[in-house]
């Protein structure tokens, strides 16, 4: 036990520190996005007598406090450590694999939820009849890895949610189950385990799984080859769990032995492209944003070949961030790729689809991005009219 003397040295030295924190957080700028994390900080509280009587303005003073608090990447990795130490396995729905292995848990949208979202692509195919429409759902890496699953961990049943959305689409949109094609493929890295994103060869063997399962010939290994582009990539599930000791992922990017000219049109920034790849996204902390570069409102790909062997077809694909990596293997059945992300997409969506002359339609989302997708039950409300 400390004497009485160091016991009183022990308590001004850490309200002096206090002190310092708090002072640090009166005259240092706030920082606006944490890198570590990917996300945008919270910034100082206006006071008002309204806000605080509510308790509005203490809520935010106190996110604002935690977000901005000095050395705080440093706090929240010894947080998460010590949860771990003390036998805790979650931290913010992220749990800590066997392996190293950061798995998502997946909880099933709600029936209100789940109802909204069917109804809005239904409805859209019912604007298009005439267009194939298919759904691709990626599982989640806790769905082809649950052995890594710590014990007792609750996740739902993604089969069982993914059977559901094919009975409940059924007779109008095809559902693409990659699930037991991914799973017998888990002794290959097809996800990372620091990101919730599959990696391009799990893609790989999804857009395998949707060409078979749409009558299509199956990919050709051969046509194929590899090559690692990072060693040092750190994802979302890293950043949110706040486990930082982990090692970090490589990046493995797959293209075709006869390259494919293309142009990329960034239609809202007004940018045209000859590559699907951002390399210059490797030297930064958002290194998925390789494939694609990140999530754009609307991109459209056209494949230069120059000896087309057909009619020109036209592929729309709706998707979240999971597509982002999929995406390049499409070219080789289609001549243009119209890409939607609908968290930006201002435009209404059949009447793109109608005026683009679109052939078909594919949905790429996972399973927990289809079940938050608010833009997905919106479609509901869409007609079939004239882009202005």
């Amino acid at each position: 036990m400390p004497s009485g003397t160091g016991m009183k040295i022990v308590i001004i030295v850490f309200c002096a520190y206090l002190a310092l924190l708090g002072l640090d957080l009166l005259v240092r700028p706030d920082l606006a996005f944490s890198e570590l994390e990917n996300r945008y900080l919270e910034e100082r509280p206006v006071f008002s007598w309204p806000a605080l009587l509510s308790g509005d303005y203490g809520r935010k003073l106190e996110s604002w406090m935690a977000d901005q608090i000095a050395g705080r990447d440093n706090w929240v990795g010894a947080k998460t450590e010590l949860l771990r130490l003390i036998g805790k396995r979650e931290n913010r729905g992220i749990y800590f694999g066997r392996d190293q292995v950061l798995l998502q848990r997946f909880t099933k949208p709600g029936g209100a939820a789940l109802d909204e979202t069917i109804a809005g692509i239904r409805h859209l195919q019912s604007l298009l009849p005439d267009l194939p429409v298919s759904l691709l759902l990626a599982p989640t890496s806790a769905a082809v890895y649950p052995d890594k699953l710590p014990a007792l961990a609750v996740s739902d049943d993604q089969a069982a949610f993914i059977r559901q959305v094919e009975q409940l689409l059924a007779g109008q949109v095809q559902l693409v189950d990659v699930l037991d094609d991914l799973a017998e493929k888990a002794d290959e890295p097809i996800y990372f385990c620091t990101d919730h994103h599959w990696t391009m060869r799990g893609a790989y063997y999804a857009w395998d799984s949707w060409l078979r399962q749409t009558g299509r010939p199956a990919a050709d290994p051969d046509a194929y080859t590899r090559q690692i582009v990072s060693k040092n990539f750190y994802g979302t599930s890293w950043a949110r769990a706040g486990l930082y000791r982990l090692p970090p992922d490589a990046i493995e990017a797959i293209w075709p032995v006869t390259p494919v000219p293309v142009r990329v049109h960034d239609v809202a920034a007004g940018e045209t492209r000859s590559s699907l790849y951002h390399p210059e996204y490797l030297e930064k902390r958002d290194q998925y944003g390789y494939f694609l570069g990140g999530n754009q409102p609307l991109l459209v790909i056209e494949n230069e070949k120059t000896d087309p062997g057909g009619p020109a077809r036209s592929l729309l694909v709706v998707k979240n961030s999971f597509a982002n990596s999929l995406i390049p293997f499409l070219l080789r059945d289609f001549d243009a790729i119209h890409v939607v992300d609908l968290r930006f997409f201002q435009d209404n969506l059949a009447a793109y689809a109608r005026d683009a002359a679109i052939d078909e339609i594919l949905f790429i989302y996972d399973v927990i991005g289809f079940g938050n997708d608010r833009q997905l039950r919106l479609l509901s409300r869409s007609e079939l009219r004239s882009s202005p």
